[in-house]
């Protein structure tokens, strides 16, 4: 067993090699003196002594590679164990990774699906209000059509009567500009004639003055000529 334990373990030779038993009691036939067996025994009890030393080295050995090999087990079951953790941490980190993957996927959709129902709502509702709003600017359209068709009619008939009303106040002012027309000629002739008679009238007047003041102006003269006639003689007569 030691030697088979030595030789796995790769041990150098000496404890590859194996004593033979020497036989006790029986001495070697040529010993017959008793120093020869003092010898012998001696040298027997040393060989005796190398062979229980060399059987408790092996005994040793073989407990020391037995723990040796216990510790080797041990460490790989430690290191198997170790590799068998890591790996199923790993198989867990994988799982629980591709878990929130999933996870993650499926939200994902399920929010992109609701985007696209609430983007399918608001288009069409969008639609419908812009229906809506279609819809009523085509009927406002139409009533602002027709209400400025009605305007247009209105404004049309107001023109017709504002036009013959200008026409009737314009035929009415003519008729009160040609009517103030003939009246002011008939005052500026009824002027005329008072004023010719006026003038007829004052210069008879001035004819009338004018020989008035001549004959005035010839009695004076003469009465004063009377008078200087009459001075003259009485100076004439007096001297």
């Amino acid at each position: 067993m030691a030697n088979d334990a030595s030789g796995d373990l790769g041990s150098p030779g000496i404890f590859a090699t194996k004593t033979m038993p020497v036989p006790v009691g029986m001495p070697p036939p040529e010993l017959h003196s008793s120093q020869d067996m003092l010898a012998w025994k001696r040298e027997y009890n040393i060989r005796q002594r190398e062979a229980d030393w060399k059987r408790r080295q092996e005994e040793l050995l073989t407990q020391k590679q037995v723990a040796w090999q216990i510790e080797r087990c041990e460490r790989e079951n430690r290191l198997q164990s170790a590799r068998e953790t890591r790996r199923r941490e790993m198989l867990e980190k994988r799982v629980y990774h591709r878990h929130v993957d999933v996870d993650r996927k499926y939200k994902e959709r399920c929010r992109n699906v609701e985007i696209e129902k609430r983007s399918q709502a608001w288009e069409e509702k969008e639609n419908t209000k812009l229906l809506a709003m279609h819809t009523d600017s085509k009927v406002a359209q139409h009533a602002r059509e027709e209400a400025l068709a009605a305007d247009k009619a209105r404004l049309c008939e107001a023109e017709r009567d504002a036009a013959a009303q200008r026409a009737e106040a314009r035929r009415k002012q003519e008729d009160v500009d040609r009517k103030r027309e003939e009246n002011i000629r008939k005052r500026e002739a009824e002027r005329q004639r008072k004023a010719t008679e006026e003038a007829q009238r004052l210069k008879h007047d001035e004819i009338a003055r004018s020989s008035k003041i001549v004959t005035e102006f010839t009695e004076r003269r003469s009465g004063k000529v009377a008078g200087l006639q009459g001075g003259v003689q009485g100076m004439v007569s007096t001297s």
